[in-house]
């Protein structure tokens, strides 16, 4: 879900070769006697059953933190509570630890002392997610065992990463059966028979199995983004089998030469099939130009389903039918309701195409007030429903403790000299001070935590501060360096001392302000350490924030990549530059109505809603190349009897491929997140904005454009 881009890759790997695995895991524990002996019990015992579970490098909790305190021979690493519990003095003594060590205020124990936390840091295995999966259902077992001793919660990256897994699929689990009942209950009620359902669904189901089947071999899994592949191909595939079934119908005569008509109309429909097919996944691969890998796996195999489901319906939809008699002429749908619509529509577009175009435009720049106030925004917590046990327990955390996520930097000289100057650290006080002072930030933690209760310790001061000297700064680096347990140094200061690492941790908010507070510090940093030092953020929800950033040009680049490339398959079916550039006005409209509405609503651009343009100008087109294919081969000078005539025979195709389209769409907003449930609704209804345009606009612009000259040969 993060951009595979080769510059910050390397600096991650560099940071965990470093520092270790950044993913840190969250529990928290929530009692009325916290700091009593049956508080303090339950925490002993969840971080010693903890520690020892496979994939965990170290707990720290308040039975395993330390502190420094002034001995005999200088600083002493003790406990950081007293002993024992049922001491008269026990409350006391806890009061002063903790006030003495305001670092673990926020991350070990809340402000109101009821609720503690427990940091577990983990091995750095990268890329097992089944051992990373055992470890997170044993956490969730060992909770499950103590929920009625104490309240606890559990948030983290890597409990992120497992959750949306399973999201995943217990989407596919539902959605997919979801999508199934719904294009069986439209084809039935459009097409009134049991081919008509059959047929279709049967063509889908390969070109579904066959797509999955060559996804799974690439060795790929779901994710967030891929997740919409299955419904997607599904309700992709169904639209030539539509067209197709929907000509058969109208064929009529001697049944005896069934297989000779059903040939005829292949031929007839094999150019705009193609070409539908062919823009649908220009438009998909579009996307394939983003740094995100999830979109562009999503790109390539939602491409590849379309033109492998225009190859079956092509192949299995005829011979299918070539099975069946000839439909009876009362099964040729020609009179009703739909018939009846569609011939005032296309009165109405012949007489009032001006009115038709003014409307259209007035709800264009009503539209266009609410594209500015779009915003990109990922935020993985907040995608989720506001009841996901993920989702309560990250609030959870958040609001008792400080933080849930983290932008980490490293701080290097330019010259590669080891950090071991009083002016090195006073820089990195400055920076951690700064960094304090924004908003979203929760705390920020560094060596200097670690650095400064030495120097406390070995001074016998009352006093946290750094030392100011460099031969005695030296001297408390090197005693640092001789402790038995380099954990907690390494965790923050590289073992040659060159890198040191800044850990600024935010309350749970969205990428859009994590990036305010990266671009703030950015900025600060290049002011306080000059050319003299390097400052690298990193991290994996840095990563997430700065892909964040780029889906605003990357959704430009793709949705131009995408226009273009639909533009000119148009102009080689239809090879007509005017009608080209005709067509292309019903289509953009309904797409800047979409992302209009998104502004006005609020909702923000993420890497589910940002592929939206890109989809739908490949899928909106389908409509318009029917129709102009059809409006070309009636045409013989008269705009207006062209017109009327394409939009009462093809209208009903383009309206049933719609309504299937739109509410197999639609059964993703059953999903588990935002991005696609938003992803589904808002594709759905462009689909219709873009039916209505090409049912309205598109007449109105050729009524406007091609008035008493004949544009095209027919």
């Amino acid at each position: 879900m993060v951009s595979s881009q080769s510059g910050q890759l390397a600096i991650y790997d560099r940071f965990r070769d470093l520092f270790g695995n950044d993913e840190d895991l969250l529990l928290s524990v929530t009692h009325p006697q916290l700091l009593g002996q049956p508080g303090l019990t339950i925490i002993a015992g969840l971080t010693e059953r903890i520690a020892g579970f496979e994939g965990v490098r170290h707990v720290l909790s308040l039975s395993s933190a330390r502190q420094l305190v002034a001995g005999q021979y200088g600083a002493e690493d003790v406990p950081l509570l007293p002993d024992p519990v049922d001491a008269e003095d026990f409350p006391a003594a806890v009061g002063v630890a903790l006030e003495r060590n305001p670092q673990y205020q926020g991350l070990l124990i809340s402000p109101d002392r009821r609720t503690a936390g427990l940091l577990i840091e983990l091995d750095d295995h990268r890329g097992d997610v089944a051992q990373r999966r055992r470890l997170i259902g044993e956490l969730r077992t060992m909770m499950t065992d103590l929920s009625g001793q104490a309240e606890l919660h559990l948030t983290g990256v890597g409990v992120q990463k497992i959750d949306v897994a399973d999201y995943v699929q217990r989407d596919q689990q539902i959605v997919l059966p979801l999508v199934v009942v719904i294009l069986t209950f439209m084809l039935s009620v459009i097409f009134r028979r049991p081919s008509g359902v059959l047929l279709p669904l049967l063509a889908t189901l390969v070109s579904l199995i066959w797509t999955m089947g060559l996804y799974a071999l690439s060795g790929f899994e779901l994710n967030t983004i891929t997740s919409l592949l299955p419904p997607v191909v599904m309700v992709l595939a169904v639209s030539n089998s539509v067209h197709l079934y929907n000509g058969w119908l109208h064929l009529g005569g001697d049944d005896r030469q069934r297989i000779e008509k059903i040939s005829t109309k292949v031929g007839e429909l094999f150019l705009p099939c193609f070409f539908t097919a062919l823009t649908t996944a220009l438009g998909l691969i579009s996307l394939s130009i983003s740094a995100v890998p999830a979109v562009r796996q999503f790109a390539l195999f939602a491409a590849v389903g379309v033109l492998v489901s225009l190859l079956v319906s092509l192949t299995l939809v005829p011979v299918g039918l070539s099975f069946l008699p000839l439909p009876e002429p009362h099964f040729r749908i020609e009179t009703g309701f739909l018939r009846t619509a569609l011939q005032s529509i296309a009165e109405f577009t012949v007489n009032y195409p001006r009115p038709i175009m003014i409307a259209a435009f007035l709800l264009l720049v009503l539209a266009m007030f609410g594209l500015p106030r779009l915003q990109n925004n990922t935020d993985m917590v907040g995608f989720l429903r506001s009841d996901a046990p993920l989702a309560i327990d990250t609030r959870y955390i958040d609001r008792h403790l400080a933080g849930v996520n983290a932008i980490e930097y490293m701080v290097a000289r330019q010259d590669g000299r080891p950090l071991e100057s009083p002016e090195d650290f006073a820089r990195l006080a400055q920076f951690e001070e700064t960094a304090k002072a924004r908003g979203p930030v929760a705390n920020v933690y560094s060596i200097l935590t670690l650095l400064r209760q030495l120097h406390r310790a070995e001074t016998d001061s009352s006093w946290l501060q750094l030392p100011d000297d460099t031969d005695q700064l030296r001297y408390e680096l090197d005693l640092m360096a001789l402790a038995p347990d380099q954990s907690l140094q390494r965790r923050f200061l590289s073992a040659d001392r060159t890198t040191a690492r800044i850990s600024v941790w935010l309350h749970d908010v969205g990428s859009r302000k994590a990036a305010d507070v990266v671009d703030e510090l950015d900025k600060y940093g290049r002011t306080l350490f000059g050319k003299a030092y390097r400052l690298t953020p990193t991290g994996s929800f840095y990563r997430m924030t700065q892909d964040s950033n780029r889906l605003v040009t990357d959704m430009l680049k793709s949705f131009a990549l995408s226009l273009s490339l639909v533009m000119l398959a148009i102009l080689a079916l239809i090879r007509s530059l005017k009608l080209t550039l005709l067509a292309m006005i019903p289509n953009l409209i309904p797409i800047l109505w979409t992302f209009g509405l998104m502004g006005y609503c609020g909702i923000d651009l993420s890497t589910g809603t940002a592929m939206i343009g890109a989809v739908v100008i490949g899928l909106a087109v389908d409509d318009t190349i029917h129709y102009l294919v059809h409006y070309q081969r009636v045409y013989d000078g008269v705009v207006s009897k062209a017109v009327t005539e394409t939009t009462t025979r093809v209208g009903r195709a383009l309206t049933i491929a719609t309504l299937v389209l739109a509410f197999g769409f639609w059964a993703g907003c059953l999903g588990s997140f935002k991005p696609t449930i938003y992803f589904s609704f808002l594709v759905g209804g462009t689909l219709f904005g873009a039916l209505v345009c090409d049912l309205l606009v598109l007449p109105a612009c050729l009524m406007l454009g091609c008035p008493t000259r004949r544009e095209v040969a027919s």
